[in-house]
């Protein structure tokens, strides 16, 4: 599975279907792992007394620089293997690798910069009459456009449906 994500860097090819599989796992083996550091830490601050402030502060005194330098190892390790499979797929179409990533990346840049991410925020209060207690909560998250969205999930379908050797050198009979 690793020289799939990580080998082959000039000759490889992948075709639809072990395409999609491959980029599906590692999806999910990153949300897995990050899922898992979240459930780690609830877990800690549970069993620390249930102060998530206390244990979130104790984790950054003791793993702080280990868990970032594991967060930027992870997430350019995850880089890599898409870029990888996205290359080995592009070249089983018959297309230019380097050229056609560049302007998936390019035409993305552009995107969004023309249609910028658009910030959403959400509050909630709730107001108890005996004794009076109050409970505020606000979140906020930060969503991309929705003309960028379109864009990634047109080159995904591109990837998935356009069969093998599309745009190569066709031999006519």
């Amino acid at each position: 599975m690793l020289k799939i994500y990580f080998g082959e860097w000039g000759s490889g090819k992948l075709q639809r279907l072990p395409y999609l599989g491959y980029h599906i796992l590692l999806m999910v083996i990153i949300f897995a792992i990050i899922f898992g550091a979240i459930i780690a830490v609830g877990a800690t601050g549970s069993i620390m007394g249930g102060n998530i402030a206390d244990t979130q502060a104790m984790f950054m005194d003791k793993f702080g620089i280990l868990a970032i330098i594991f967060i930027v190892v992870l997430m350019f390790a995850a880089m890599i293997g898409q870029v990888n499979i996205l290359g080995k797929r592009l070249r089983d179409m018959g297309l230019p690798v380097l050229w056609s990533i560049l302007g998936i990346i390019v035409l993305s840049m552009v995107l969004n910069i023309l249609f910028p991410p658009h910030e959403v925020t959400m509050a909630a209060v709730a107001v108890h009459d005996a004794n009076t207690s109050a409970t505020a909560v606000a979140a906020s998250s930060t969503t991309s456009s929705m003309v960028v969205q379109l864009f990634d999930f047109i080159v995904l379908l591109c990837l998935l449906f356009i069969p093998s050797n599309t745009f190569g050198n066709k031999t006519h009979y």
